[in-house]
């Protein structure tokens, strides 16, 4: 926990509940550490104390990203002291207003009427996709990953965390406005659990106008866009099923049209374990259990001492504790199904939320054709999943709606043109199925780009034999690469 604005006293901690009458005895006050953030350990406590002589509104939170989002958080407001020295100063005169940020404020992009521009777009969030407009401007859409695409033409543009896209932007709106450009993020609707609405904002000013040849008379002020709705996920499922190849002669096409080597079917969603390493525990949000995210009901743990990839190549005897990641969810069950979301004492998903940690891994041996069929699922929360593979590119076949059925939704693949990416858009109660050649030797870490969901275990390691050359062999790590044991010393 960390708190802004002060230094503290750290008194005491402990393990279990805090118990005034007991543990205040405990307490140092004869050398306390001078501390502003304060380690609370796993199920316990600990006591801090502060003199509130710093006036002013003081941010209070956790530092685990996955906490404070959620809200794990306050406002520490301590109050003027009787002198100036000790009374808050006045906001300068130049300070922006939190509700609108002005011209000379925003990013501002400035374009020439008639000229084309390139926009590159990167969602580096960590918790929602984005919706990307500019008002009274269209787009082109021409390459995502950096591969590209077959190109489209739309006025709103969904990227997701890790995923990029690239757009040309033709300044063909009239000259005289400046036209908001707009990030929405998208979440699901209730009954998931509900963020602030993030949106921010910029400006496209028009420059080098020939003023003589342009009626500027009501064309002033700030156009916005038109946004979809944040609760809106339908916009963003066929904006992705509208990406198709731009490389119909890629070299790998040929090996992903034809026979797959390896077939994966993985869920993707919430569960949890018991606390205290215990294997029998209350669930539906019980305190005795833990939320945790899996791929097919494994919840990724990262290993404590050895690093995958070196332990595997000196052929390390702790890589026997790394488990296979199972082709399979261990049992089938309505994925999809909407009364699975609420957590609650009794519900329906409390029976089929118990779960595991464990480091696993998936290995391919060298060039083997690779299926994945990614299912989101309601377990817990109904997000939609951005899967981003390491190391690879991977040919994105088909999406849709509901559980995935092989003899139906097989039909409808595309191996025509698909398109080449690194991360796919695993849609909100539905599937995405891929297609990759393993052709990398290496370990390479497939994963979940909300960091809610990579940060408890939506996550695997996928293995790559090497090849029959030289030039398709792990090469040895560097002679200077630091031990994982050594890192924690």
């Amino acid at each position: 926990m960390h708190l802004h604005g002060h230094d503290f006293f750290v008194l005491a901690q402990g393990h279990g509940n805090y118990d005034a009458a007991r543990d205040a005895r405990s307490y140092n006050l004869v050398d306390p550490p001078v501390k502003n953030t304060v380690h609370v350990p796993r199920l316990g406590w600990a006591a801090i104390r502060f003199v509130a002589d710093n006036p002013g509104s003081w941010f209070l939170h956790c530092h685990f990203e996955y906490h404070i989002a959620p809200g794990m958080a306050t406002v520490v407001v301590v109050e003027n002291g009787p002198t100036p020295e000790t009374t808050l100063p006045p906001p300068p005169t130049d300070l922006t207003k939190c509700c609108f940020l002005g011209a000379e404020d925003s990013y501002v992009l400035e374009v020439e009427p008639g000229k084309t521009y390139l926009l590159r777009l990167v969602n580096a969030a960590l918790y929602s996709e984005y919706y990307f407009k500019v008002a009274g401007h269209s787009f082109t859409v021409v390459a995502s990953d950096a591969n590209y695409l077959t190109p489209f033409s739309t006025d709103v543009v969904a990227v997701a965390p890790g995923e990029t896209m690239d757009v040309l932007m033709v300044a063909d709106a009239p000259p005289c406005r400046t036209y908001h450009m707009v990030a929405l993020a998208i979440e699901a609707p209730e009954p998931d659990p509900q963020l602030p609405l993030y949106l921010s904002r910029g400006l496209v000013r028009y420059k080098n106008i020939n003023v003589s040849g342009v009626d500027c008379r009501g064309q002033q002020g700030a156009m916005m866009p038109e946004m979809p709705d944040h609760h809106d996920t339908t916009t963003t499922f066929y904006f992705h099923g509208n990406l198709t190849g731009g490389a119909p002669e890629h070299p790998l096409l040929p090996r992903v049209r034809g026979p797959v080597d390896e077939r994966l079917y993985i869920t993707l969603g919430q569960g949890s374990v018991c606390r205290g390493n215990t294997t029998s525990c209350k669930r539906g949000g019980s305190s005795e259990s833990m939320l945790v995210a899996y791929m097919n009901n494994v919840s990724f743990h990262l290993p404590d001492k050895v690093a995958l990839l070196e332990a595997r190549y000196r052929g390390d005897a702790s890589l026997s504790t790394v488990e296979e990641l199972p082709s399979r969810p261990p049992r089938a069950f309505n994925y999809t199904d909407p009364a699975l979301i609420p957590v609650a004492p009794g519900g329906k998903e409390e029976s089929i939320e118990p779960t595991r940690k464990a480091t696993t891994k998936r290995r391919f041996r060298y060039n083997a054709t690779v299926e994945v069929v990614f299912q989101s699922t309601a377990m817990m929360q109904s997000d939609s999943n951005p899967m981003h593979l390491h190391g690879h590119d991977f040919f994105v076949l088909a999406q849709g709606h509901g559980n995935y059925d092989a003899a139906r939704d097989a039909r409808s693949y595309n191996l025509v043109d698909p398109p080449v990416k690194n991360t796919v858009h695993v849609p909100r109660l539905g599937w995405a199925a891929i297609r990759f050649v393993a052709d990398n030797p290496g370990s390479w870490f497939l994963h979940c780009h909300f960091e809610y969901h990579i940060a408890p275990g939506m996550a695997t390691v996928v293995v790559v034999d090497n090849g029959p050359t030289p030039e398709t062999t792990l090469p040895p790590p560097p002679t200077d690469l630091p031990k994982c044991s050594k890192l924690q010393e």
